[in-house]
């Protein structure tokens, strides 16, 4: 039997969740034809949890069907829901830390959105480390480096450092942690973002579990992460609805031992039997209704769900980034339309995977024409 450490706290008693099985391996890449999507790779979600700190791991993953490039497109700033989210969590950092005219470096900067955020309100400059970054965008005052940050690589000092969404992606994030605490400027803040755990496997989640992420951090094993590393939490909480979890952190290693993850555990022992409840429901939903039936969100959960209960292909799906637009979803085969292109009153009901989209989407619909009824999966 192999053996699978807690990727945070790094114990050594890692007990079985549920096996979701196979699913595409890089949800966040289109296809131009159908056939191909339905081809692509894929890879299996065996989650396993630590009982000393909440942690949950894919003790499935194999880094190597792994290979982020500008094809990958996770983006989420083309919804103004989450826009705004960016947008006064830019704003806070700032005000907060009193970054004006500051350095913002960003390990896992995507296409660069945020940091066109962080900047334009420092005044100051960005650095971003993503291997997803599009060569040609030019951000005033941005330096984007088309690779991944590794650890051991030198940074340019900074004021502030920012990653996001990355630490569920890393086979070791204290390798990537520790080489960043190692070198990290006086006084400099980090700020990690994570998907929190007790959302996903909460009542309202079940569909942001996706092959790329190798972690699901709870608020405890975070904590537990950082301490390990060496960092000091010096503010965390969720936010976005409660569906990311965060942190502040400074080098130092003072944080407070973490809160029993019992209730946590709770959520994992009975996850297998409530996501399988929640997957057979929907199939049989859509047997029955999914010509009437349009899924809006072609991201991440929007992938998975799919690939869950309409593996066949059978729903119509509608996205708000024109990226996305006319191309094909991985794995179950998918076609993207534009919202302008819903076929109207055929429409009687819109999916929604994410709740906290719910009344952006709604009032979308009403701007349409569409009267079709908003239910969040």
């Amino acid at each position: 039997m192999t053996f699978h450490p807690c990727l945070a706290c790094g114990g050594d008693r890692l007990r079985p969740i549920a096996d979701l099985g196979l699913t595409p391996v890089l949800n966040g890449v289109m296809f131009d034809d159908r056939d191909a999507a339905r081809s692509a790779a894929l890879g299996r979600l065996d989650l396993a949890g630590c009982p000393d700190c909440g942690h949950a791991v894919n003790v499935a993953f194999d880094p190597g069907l792994i290979d982020y490039d500008a094809e990958y497109d996770n983006s989420l700033h083309f919804s103004p829901t989450f826009q705004a989210y960016a947008d006064d969590l830019a704003a806070w950092l700032v005000q907060t830390y009193g970054l004006r005219g500051g350095v913002v470096v960003e390990i896992g900067s995507g296409k660069g959105d945020f940091l066109a955020s962080i900047t334009a309100l420092t005044g100051g400059t960005g650095v971003g480390y993503d291997p997803s970054t599009m060569p040609d965008r030019e951000i005033p005052n941005v330096t984007l480096v088309s690779d991944y940050y590794r650890p051991g690589q030198d940074v340019e000092p900074y004021d502030l450092l920012v990653c996001r969404h990355v630490l569920e992606h890393l086979e070791d994030p204290a390798a990537i942690l520790r080489s960043l605490r190692a070198a990290a400027p006086p006084d400099a803040v980090h700020y990690f973002e994570v998907p929190a755990a007790e959302f996903d496997f909460g009542p309202t989640g079940m569909w942001d579990f996706i092959y790329p992420h190798v972690s699901y951090f709870s608020a405890g094993s975070l904590h537990a992460l950082m301490r390990r590393c060496g960092f000091e939490v010096v503010a965390s909480g969720r936010s976005f609805a409660g569906q990311y979890a965060w942190v502040e952190v400074r080098a130092g290693s003072t944080d407070p031992a973490p809160a029993d993850p019992a209730e946590h555990l709770a959520l994992l022992a009975d996850f297998a039997e409530r996501h399988h409840e929640h997957v057979t429901r929907w199939r049989d939903d859509i047997a029955r209704h999914g010509d009437r039936t349009v899924l809006w969100g072609a991201g991440s959960k929007g992938v998975s769900f799919l690939n869950a209960v309409d593996p066949e292909g059978r729903l119509t799906v509608v996205d708000l980034n024109p990226r996305k637009w006319h191309r094909f979803l991985p794995g179950s085969g998918h076609r993207v339309i534009a919202p302008a292109d819903l076929p109207g009153e055929q429409v009687a009901t819109v999916l929604v995977t994410n709740p906290a989209y719910q009344r952006e989407i709604t009032g979308q619909l009403g701007e349409l024409g569409v009267p079709a009824e908003v239910v969040a999966v």
